[in-house]
């Protein structure tokens, strides 16, 4: 059955492709099995054995949160365990920091996935990593509790975003949990190799507890498990990924930007990012949910008008920043689209419908597009890749990503962005088919034209 946007969406079935992990391999001089707090200053400790079979890692690391300074790494286990990250400059790991999960105080332990943040890392810099999973074999009280062997994991490496790297990246959209595109979708990315990875909003239909979450992000049923273990994910929310009991709790699994990333009047931003990778600025925004708050399908709980004001705020400022007004490309990413040709896409106050595109988003922010030169909105959504050009009134582009369809017209996209020649290029390539689906070339912003 053909899977269209609306009744893709209603239907809950899970396509699985169960394969083993086909994780990466560590490098043949890096250290195997070693204590994990080993850290300098501290004293090295033995847990006691237990019996064999208990195991806890399921799937390869996911990297998330790319900042200059900073790195998320989370890992999906299959009962309650410890962790702890060790990481270094070199892939022998040598003179490697161990950063244990939940940060100082009581360390933290789950029973589904696991989260380490690495601070004070340097700009446009390599590290080498592994995780360090502690069963908790048994646990019967705060004062008693037997620890399992520890699981040391294969050695990975991820370079910081900054000005001196790489500008290459990939983009990933609507997926919804369909493992069979998911598959492929990956595994492209991974033949690219770009430096991160923008995955651009509904990566979930409705998550109703943990466990889903854990398997959409951390552990995917696809051969590929170690798809994120080496390239990190920069995550903006989709409609979808705000429904459901369990999602308000999505950063136990995502984690959220830190709090230093900026002031504390914009705190509650944690999915607005904005980095430099080379010469492109990177911006993420949420652009929320595809039905006004006041929709009774609501129920008086949306509140996403406010929440679109507080990032405009944030985005003005951002804008204007050294490290992202001085880039010759800025590039915005969000999930659904600021432009449609079609202007009664969007509802507006018609309650029959949901909107094809973001027309809040699109008046608060489409000015500051057009003030600071952003050349290109990347965006999702209508499960149908479309490219939007500039126009003398809207003078940034739009590319939209395709979907979970398997169609001429809804196939799934991975979108490849690359400095090739003074130029930004993207590339879109329809994943069903293997061909290009298009490509699209920017010139640096007119500041570097000695247009300002």
């Amino acid at each position: 059955m053909e899977l269209n946007r609306r009744s893709f969406l209603a239907g809950g079935t899970l396509f699985a492709a169960g394969a083993l992990a086909g994780g990466a391999q560590a490098e043949a001089s890096a250290p195997r099995k070693v204590s994990p707090y080993h850290a300098r200053g501290e004293e090295t400790f033995t847990p006691k054995p237990v019996a064999r079979g208990v195991r806890r890692v399921v799937a390869e690391p996911v990297l998330q949160c790319p900042a200059p300074d900073s790195m998320g790494v989370a890992w999906a286990v299959s009962g309650f365990a410890n962790g702890a990250v060790e990481f270094a400059d070199n892939p022998q790991l040598q003179n490697a920091t161990t950063v244990r999960c939940g940060g100082f105080g009581m360390t933290a332990f789950d029973d589904q996935a696991l989260q380490v943040r690495l601070v004070g890392l340097r700009p446009g810099t390599r590290y080498w990593y592994r995780t360090i999973t502690t069963p908790i074999a048994d646990y019967k009280n705060s004062y008693s509790i037997r620890m399992g062997e520890p699981e040391v994991g294969d050695v990975h490496s991820f370079v910081t975003p900054g000005e001196n790297v790489t500008a290459r990246f990939c983009v990933m959209n609507d997926t919804h949990e369909n493992w069979k595109q998911f598959g492929p979708i990956v595994e492209k990315i991974l033949a690219i190799k770009p430096t991160v990875i923008v995955w651009n909003g509904d990566a979930t239909n409705t998550t109703e507890e943990k466990a889903r979450a854990v398997e959409t992000f951390l552990n995917p049923p696809v051969a590929r498990k170690d798809y994120a273990a080496d390239i990190p994910i920069l995550f903006t929310n989709g409609n979808h990924d705000y429904r459901g009991k369990w999602i308000r709790h999505l950063d136990e699994v995502m984690m959220p930007r830190l709090p230093s990333e900026r002031s504390s009047r914009d705190w509650d931003l944690t999915r607005n990012f904005a980095i430099r990778l080379g010469d492109v600025a990177m911006v993420g925004l949420d652009t929320g949910e595809d039905k006004p708050d006041w929709h009774p399908k609501w129920m008086g709980m949306a509140n996403f008008s406010p929440y679109r004001k507080a990032q405009t705020v944030w985005l003005k400022e951002t804008l204007a920043r050294p490290e992202i007004d001085g880039a010759p490309y800025i590039v915005v990413f969000c999930h659904i689209p600021l432009f449609d040709s079609y202007p009664e896409a969007n509802p507006g106050d018609r309650l029959e419908n949901w909107a094809d595109w973001q027309k809040e988003c699109a008046d608060l922010w489409g000015p500051l597009f057009a003030e600071h030169g952003v050349q290109v909105v990347i965006a999702a959504h209508m499960h149908r890749y479309r490219f939007d050009p500039a126009t003398a009134d809207r003078p940034w582009a739009q590319i939209v990503g395709g979907g979970p369809g398997k169609n001429p017209w809804n196939f799934p996209t991975v979108i490849e962005g690359e400095i090739v020649g003074g130029e930004l290029r993207l590339t879109c390539h329809n994943v069903l088919t293997g061909k290009v689906a298009g490509r699209h070339a920017f010139k640096p912003r007119f500041r570097f034209l000695g247009l300002a």
